[in-house]
């Protein structure tokens, strides 16, 4: 009963911050015409930067939890430092995606 009273309050959670985050944005956009005021779309000139260095990024970190995987860990510990792997390459990647996209909008 309660496996799968989890997954449908998770996703039915999920479902509610994306309908009131979007009936925020849409209320928040409309009292500014109201006003108005003028919204202006930024265009970003690389869309897919963060999302290719980020992938990039999630990609060396499979293959360096690969390499240690061969040594005589445990198996709880081949898990942790598969994941530790793929989020500290992966947080790498959209920092470094951060740091690209600055350098590129000071250049223009």
């Amino acid at each position: 009963m309660t496996s799968t009273i989890v997954p449908i309050a998770f996703f039915a959670l999920i479902g509610l911050v994306v309908f009131f985050t979007t009936k925020f944005s849409y209320q928040t956009k409309k009292a500014i015409l109201d006003k108005g005021g003028k919204i202006e779309l930024a265009k970003k000139k690389f869309p897919l930067l963060e999302i290719g260095l980020t992938i990039v990024g999630l990609g060396i970190g499979l293959a360096t939890a690969v390499i240690p995987q061969s040594s005589g860990l445990p198996e709880d510990s081949k898990g942790l430092l598969v994941a530790a792997c793929i989020l500290l390459f992966g947080g790498l990647g959209l920092v470094s995606a951060f740091y690209i996209r600055k350098r590129l909008d000071e250049k223009n």
